[in-house]
């Protein structure tokens, strides 16, 4: 749910309450003061009904009575009129004229005789004895009749007095009533609209440029012209956006700087000791009167260490000018691509003492570049030939697990410490090597992910390592390239 919908609901709730409360609020007082106003004009009615009359009761006249009821109601628009006199008897009745100069049968109305104050009371249209056809409530008016000279009572008047009228008045304060709310709740609507419009256009901007800058645009600016903290905030979000450019410029160029003093320094470092050497057999060479066996000898270490120079260069250009690696795919048999993988690893290892083991086990066919992946394995059990130190097993494995080739990589060194495994394939991150830039796992990397593949390594200190590599058979591999063209 967007802002401006929360805040039109929200109006519209708030609205709508206050309409009710108003209504009922309204309603009661109107209903309260209405009833008042019956309460006193039937007790006017009936005090004056009753003076009229009382000399009528008083001599038994029941017809002038009678008449006089009748007129009443008509004029005053009442519901009934009824008079008992002091034994009881019936002396008028708008409502049913049998009844007339009869004892009450009712004996709720026989005990009026005993009141000695008016009274007015509320009765419900459904339980009203003397109109049953009312459509509305009844407010009822009972007096009791005294004569000036004597207290004695003489009778009782009974009026009543329909709600209708009340009723209606209530309806009608009502419909104007939710004709003015709903006309405020429109247009508290409509106003809400508005300012939502106004609150959330900018937010909307705000949330644009975030996300601008969370995808790395922070150059773009955010124009709010509001006036008020809106506008401030958009401000303050350009401002927080320059700074934070300046803060990422002066980074870029200070980790570029660390990364450039890093890689010199590994350069440095690494190219001096292979220039060192040759160097020394070099001023063997020259210095000394050698046999042709011991010149022989320093001619293929100094071709060595050149030889180990060109490789180092060879891993800083990959890594300047080949981090996306470009493959030339062609469909091979796995386990011949392994093979040939594996007599160049058994001459990486023919100075050693390493046990070289294979098993092969996946004829599948697979579309990979032959150069570059053998480059990438033969950088892993380069890895483990140091790991190893001369001594030790080195197992390589080919399986076949679902529409994936797993090539296993074994050793039994000493293992990599938890804490420095998930750098291993860090750039320039070197670990128990002799040589190198320690850019050969970042590279094999590259290349494994350039076949859709992925590299793991497991590994337990004290027990050795293993790496993994799992790429796609050619099926899938040709599957995944026509639905990433379409």
């Amino acid at each position: 749910m967007t802002v401006k919908t929360k805040i039109m609901s929200l109006t519209g709730l708030l609205m709508t309450i206050i309409l009710v409360l108003v209504l009922v609020l309204v309603s009661r007082n109107m209903r309260q003061t209405v009833e008042e106003e019956m309460r006193k004009r039937g007790l006017a009615l009936a005090q004056l009904f009753g003076g009229t009359n009382l000399t009528f009761l008083m001599t038994y006249r029941f017809e002038e009575i009678q008449k006089h009821a009748q007129i009443a109601k008509t004029e005053n628009s009442l519901s009934y009129v009824v008079v008992y006199n002091k034994e009881g008897l019936v002396a008028a009745n708008t409502e049913d004229l049998s009844t007339l100069q009869e004892r009450s049968r009712d004996v709720e109305a026989l005990g009026f005789l005993k009141l000695r104050a008016p009274q007015f009371r509320k009765m419900e249209a459904r339980r009203s004895p003397l109109h049953q056809e009312a459509a509305a409530d009844i407010y009822e008016v009972l007096l009791p009749l005294f004569a000036v000279e004597s207290p004695t009572l003489w009778g009782v008047t009974r009026l009543g007095i329909s709600s209708s009228s009340l009723d209606q008045t209530l309806r009608e304060t009502q419909a104007h009533i939710l004709q003015i709310g709903v006309i405020c709740l429109a247009l508290g609507l409509v106003g809400s609209a508005l300012l939502a419009a106004r609150i959330t256009t900018p937010l909307t901007k705000l949330n644009e440029g975030s996300l601008r800058a969370a995808g790395g645009d922070l150059s773009s600016r955010i124009e709010v012209n509001s006036g008020d903290e809106l506008e401030s905030l958009a401000h303050n979000f350009n401002f927080m956006m320059d700074q934070i450019r300046q803060h990422h410029e002066e980074r870029v160029r200070t980790e570029k700087m660390a990364a450039v003093g890093t890689m010199v320094n590994t350069i440095v470092h690494d190219c001096r000791t292979p220039i060192t050497v040759i160097k020394g057999f070099a001023s063997l060479l020259t210095e000394f009167n050698l046999s042709p066996e011991k010149q022989t000898e320093c001619l293929y270490y100094i071709q060595f260490e050149v030889e180990r120079m060109e490789r180092m260069l060879e891993e800083i250009l990959q890594f300047s000018f080949d981090k996306k690696t470009r493959l030339s795919l062609r469909e091979e048999v796995l386990d011949n691509f392994a093979e040939e993988c594996c007599t160049e690893i058994r001459v990486l290892l023919r100075h050693s003492e390493v046990l070289f083991q294979s098993t092969l086990n996946c004829p599948a066919l697979v579309m990979i570049d032959k150069d570059k992946m053998r480059r990438a394995i033969l950088n892993i059990a380069a890895n483990a030939r140091e790991a190893l130190q001369g001594s030790g097993t080195l197992s390589f494995t080919t399986t076949l697990a679902a529409a994936q080739a797993v090539l296993e990589i074994t050793d039994s060194g000493p293992g990599i410490p938890p804490e420095i495994q998930n750098k291993i394939f860090d750039p320039f991150f070197t670990h128990g090597k002799s040589m190198g830039f320690g850019l050969g796992m970042s590279i094999t990397r590259q290349i494994v992910e350039g076949h859709s593949g992925s590299v793991k390594l497991h590994s337990i200190p004290g027990k050795g390592t293993s790496f993994f590599i799992e790429i796609p058979l050619a099926h899938k591999q040709a599957a995944d390239a026509a639905a990433a063209h379409l």
